[in-house]
């Protein structure tokens, strides 16, 4: 079993905003590049829904012990890209792997 603790990104805007949220995203890495010793990017992905409203999930591999300041770097992306498109909206969330989940119910979690 892989034991990770995950960051999931999940981004919803107006497919009109496409060209300023793609400008907005790079003018953001220009004065914030990544940081793999806080996160490690797994995955960007883009889609849509049946309304036309553009999705993008990103993935990331939080390293161990940084969960807070992986979450305080995407707020801070989510908010600067917030203030830049309209209507965008955004939910952060962490995943821990199993055996994390278990340390945190004082148990050791069950080989699978």
């Amino acid at each position: 079993m892989i034991k990770i603790t995950l960051l999931v990104s999940r981004v919803w805007f107006p497919a009109d905003q496409s060209n300023k949220i793609a400008k907005a995203y790079t003018d953001f890495l220009k004065d914030n590049p990544p940081d793999n010793s806080i996160e490690k990017t797994l995955a960007i992905a883009v889609g849509s829904d049946e309304d036309g409203t553009l999705l993008t999930y990103g993935i990331g591999q939080i390293m161990k012990g940084m969960e807070k300041e992986a979450l305080k770097r995407s707020t801070q992306q989510n908010l600067f890209m917030a203030s830049k498109i309209d209507g965008l909206k955004y939910k952060v969330e962490i995943f821990l792997d199993l055996a994390e989940a278990y340390k945190i119910l004082g148990m050791t979690a069950p080989e699978v």
